[in-house]
C-alpha cells in the first residue's frame, strides 16, 4: 500500500510500450464511434443551433421541427452527405480526445488508487479519474470542435466547406481565442460528463458482473454495449444545458453564414447566452436537440467502451506495469 504521507512516493504507472497500445485503443474506439454517430451529430448541432421552436404547432417559421422533417429537409436540400457534415473535423476531433481521455484516464486512475482514501472509494475514484481525463481531451480537440461546429452550422452555400478553409479564416479574423470559444463551457460540462460516464459505466458494469457470476473480461459485446449506452443517456440528461450553451457560444462570430436558419442568437458569455435563451426561449430552449442527443450520447458511450475494452482485451494493456521512483 501507497501512503500519501511518505517521504518519496512510490508511483505505479504504465510503461511506454502500455501507454501507447492504449493510445491505440482510444484512437480505434474514437474513430469507429464518429464514423456510425456522425449523421446523429448534425442533427443534434442544427437543433441546438435554431432559436426559434421547435414544435410544429402554430409555428411556420421554423426550419426544423422534429426528427423526421429535419431528416427529409437536409437530404432535400443538401443531399446525403450532409449527413457527414463537419466529419474530417469531427474525425480528428474525436481520436484526439479518445486517445487523450483513454490515455490520461488510465494514468490518473492508477495513480488514484495508490491513496488509501482514494482506493476504498471506487465510484469517486472513476469520477475523478474520468473527469480529469474529459477536460484534458476537451483542451486538446477544442478548436476541431468549434471547426465541426461551424461546418455543421452554416448555410448549405457557403464556401466555409472544410476545416482545411475554416481553420486560417478563424485564427486570422477571431485570433487563437477563436478556435477556444465555448471552452469554458466545455469544461463546466466534461468534466462532470465523463466523470459520471466512467463512474456509471463501472459501477454498472460491476453488478452486471456480480449478477452474471462473470469477469468483466468474459462479458459479452451485447452487454458492454448495453451498460455504456445507459452510462451515456444517464450522464448527458444531467448536464446536456451546458452542451447546448457552448454550441451556442461556439456560433458567435460566425453569424451571418447562417442567414437562411431564422434567427440566430447574439450573446456575450455563458451568462448572457443564458438569460437571453431563458428570455427568448423558455426553459425548454435548453433542451432542443436533446433526443438525438440522448441517441447519439447512447450510441456514443456504448462503442467507446465497448470498442476501448475490447482493443484493451486484444493488446493486453493491463498487464504491464513497473515502478518507478
Amino acid at each position: 500500500m501507497v501512503h500519501e504521507d511518505s517521504a518519496h512516493l512510490q508511483i505505479q504507472h504504465y510503461s511506454a510500450w502500455t501507454q501507447m497500445k492504449q493510445a491505440i485503443s482510444g484512437a480505434a474506439s474514437g474513430f469507429i464511434t464518429r464514423t456510425f454517430t456522425q449523421p446523429l451529430d448534425v442533427l443534434k448541432i442544427r437543433f441546438q443551433l435554431q432559436v426559434e421552436p421547435v414544435a410544429t404547432r402554430g409555428v411556420s417559421q421554423s426550419k426544423y421541427t422534429s426528427i423526421a422533417q429535419a431528416c427529409r429537409l437536409i437530404y432535400r436540400e443538401e443531399g446525403l452527405l450532409a449527413f457527414w457534415k463537419g466529419h474530417n473535423a469531427g474525425q480528428i476531433l474525436t481520436m484526439t480526445y479518445a486517445i487523450m481521455q483513454f490515455w490520461s484516464y488510465e494514468q490518473i486512475e492508477l495513480r488514484l488508487r495508490q491513496y488509501p482514501y482514494m482506493s476504498t472509494r471506487t465510484n469517486l475514484t472513476h469520477f475523478v479519474a474520468g473527469g480529469s481525463a474529459g477536460c484534458l481531451g476537451a483542451i486538446a480537440s477544442m478548436p476541431f470542435d468549434v471547426i465541426r461546429t461551424r461546418v455543421v452550422g452554416q448555410d448549405h452555400n457557403q464556401r466555409h466547406s472544410s476545416m482545411f478553409r475554416l481553420l486560417p479564416i478563424i485564427a486570422q479574423e477571431e485570433g487563437v481565442q477563436g478556435l477556444f470559444r465555448g471552452l469554458g463551457t466545455t469544461l463546466l460540462q466534461i468534466g462532470p460528463l465523463i466523470g459520471f460516464n466512467f463512474m456509471f459505466y463501472h459501477y454498472i458494469t460491476d453488478l452486471v458482473t456480480k449478477m452474471s457470476g462473470h469477469d468483466h473480461q468474459k462479458l459479452s459485446i451485447a452487454t458492454s454495449l448495453l451498460t455504456g449506452a445507459a452510462s451515456g443517456v444517464l450522464s448527458k440528461v444531467i448536464l446536456y444545458p451546458l452542451d447546448f450553451i457552448k454550441k451556442r457560444l461556439q456560433l458567435q462570430g460566425f453569424l451571418n453564414a447562417r442567414r437562411s436558419f431564422g434567427h440566430n442568437q447574439t450573446c456575450h458569455g455563458i451568462i448572457d447566452c443564458m438569460k437571453k435563451t431563458l428570455q427568448e426561449e423558455k426553459i425548454s430552449g435548453f433542451y432542443k436537440g436533446m433526443y438525438p442527443t440522448l441517441m447519439k450520447s447512447g450510441l456514443t458511450t456504448a462503442f467507446y467502451f465497448s470498442i476501448y475494452d475490447a482493443f484493451k482485451e486484444l493488446l493486453k494493456v493491463d498487464e504491464d506495469k513497473t515502478l518507478a521512483d
